[in-house]
């Protein structure tokens, strides 16, 4: 009788053992998962961060189009003005 206890024992430390082991696993498995859930959320996050930089280049490359062409325009102003300058001394050398 006292083996048998013994035996009874130890197949109920082997089962806790078992349980405890399992419930190990499954802390593991719920770890590796939020792992993964942050991972995603981390790729998402640079994702974006990317596409908000893509915008701001974009943006920037805009803004540094419309300067462009605000200098042609100033140039073109200057060079209307040039002309005026010209036409008018012209007049003043023929009126003499």
């Amino acid at each position: 009788m006292h083996e048998y206890k013994r035996l009874v024992n130890g197949v109920q430390r082997l089962v806790n053992g078992a349980k405890r082991l399992i419930n190990g696993v499954q802390s593991l498995i719920n770890g590796v998962q939020r792992l993964v859930n942050g991972a995603k959320r981390l790729i998402n996050g640079v994702q974006s961060l990317i596409n908000e930089v893509q915008r701001l280049v974009n943006g920037v490359q805009s803004l540094i189009n419309g300067v462009q062409s605000l200098i042609n325009e100033v140039q073109r102003l200057v060079n209307g003005v040039q002309s005026l300058i010209n036409g008018v001394q012209r007049c003043l050398t023929l009126s003499r």
